[in-house]
């Protein structure tokens, strides 16, 4: 089968966040879909096929991991990697999101009455925070990725998740479902990795086009899922070509970077790339510290969250922990602090 290799894409430019539909629909309507069997690994290909898949739609994103949300405070476009993967993990999010192949893509990331926009044409990408009025344009001959917002889409977190998969992951197909008035089937994933603390994923695939329409993850030991991302609406129609098209209004402030050769557009807020320790469940992404920002000092709002350890400030969870290093470094995993401080020393 084949499928993306492995690679760490910030929370990224297609994605998309929650919005509560009451749509007037038959009771009938809404009954689980019976579907023609398929096995594990027809379910896994059919997500393989559908990456060129044109979509536009309302996606639900929330987290329930015993953190405060801080989605209310928001961010400007470019915007530190702590602030931005603490935002991520917490609280509800809404976006609209766009896509229209490849290269054109578009996510509204919803913020009361100001909206935060990452729109990727071809080889321009902005990002625009409207209540900053603030923009980064970002010129490359190919970009390979999507610009970082505070969300992420069914397929993005599909595809991070299915990259985890190892010969110990049990892989089994549940149930079908209705997700956005879509027939799905649902494929769960259950880590045998000790050191994880994902206890089991739920994907639900659309039956005619393979892409992910939800995601939830459950801790260990949990019943209830402490993160998932569903779409409220989708429309496998073309998105209007416009979509893909930006001008700043007036009075925003423009920053304007260009990047050479086919760097890509994760640059427009990093000067080198992220590695990881591990593989699997248990990797951990370490981003560098001139990408991360300043330090925890710096920011009331993560001393509040993070208790101190050796070499840094962790932040846990019942299903992530981030480590922001003394020496600048960020490091995420759905690993405990043990692990992260680990893969920090080494």
């Amino acid at each position: 089968m084949n499928r993306n290799t492995k690679r760490w894409i910030p929370a990224a430019v297609v994605p998309v966040v929650i919005v509560t539909a009451a749509i007037a629909v038959p009771a009938a309507a809404n009954a689980d879909p019976t579907l023609p069997e398929k096995s594990p690994q027809q379910l896994l290909e059919l997500i393989a096929d559908s990456t060129g898949t044109a979509y536009s739609g309302t996606v639900e994103q929330s987290s329930d991991l015993g953190l405060p949300d801080v989605s209310a405070l928001g961010s400007a476009p470019g915007g530190d990697a702590a602030s931005s993967a603490i935002e991520l993990i917490t609280g509800s999010h809404t976006a609209h999101v766009f896509v229209g192949g490849p290269t054109a893509q578009r996510v509204q990331v919803l913020d009361g009455f100001a909206e935060r926009d990452a729109i990727r044409n071809g080889d321009s990408v902005w990002l625009y925070d409207s209540k900053q009025r603030e923009a980064v344009h970002v010129t490359a001959s190919a970009p390979t990725g999507a610009a970082p917002t505070a969300t992420v889409t069914p397929a993005e977190a599909a595809q991070k998740l299915l990259d985890a998969i190892e010969p110990s992951t049990g892989v089994e197909v549940v149930d079908t479902a209705r997700v956005a008035g879509r027939a799905a089937y649902e494929l769960r994933l259950t880590p045998g990795d000790a050191d994880t603390l994902v206890g089991s994923v739920v994907l639900s695939v659309d039956a005619e086009t393979g892409l992910p329409l939800a995601v939830s993850v459950t801790a260990k030991g949990e019943s209830d899922p402490a993160f998932s991302v569903r779409f409220s609406k989708i429309s496998f129609d073309s998105p209007d070509p416009s979509l893909f098209e930006f001008t700043p209004p007036s009075g925003t402030a423009v920053t304007e970077k260009t990047l050479p050769g086919d760097a890509p557009a994760e640059a427009a807020t990093a000067h080198t790339e992220p590695t990881v320790v591990g593989d699997g469940w248990d990797a951990v992404i370490v981003i560098p510290a001139n990408d991360a920002g300043g330090s925890p000092a710096d920011d009331p709002l993560l001393d509040q969250l993070t208790t101190k350890v050796d070499g840094g400030r962790v932040l846990s969870t019942s299903l992530v922990s981030v480590l922001i290093a003394d020496d600048g470094r960020l490091l995420i995993g759905a690993v405990g602090s043990d692990t992260l401080q680990a893969a920090a020393a080494q």
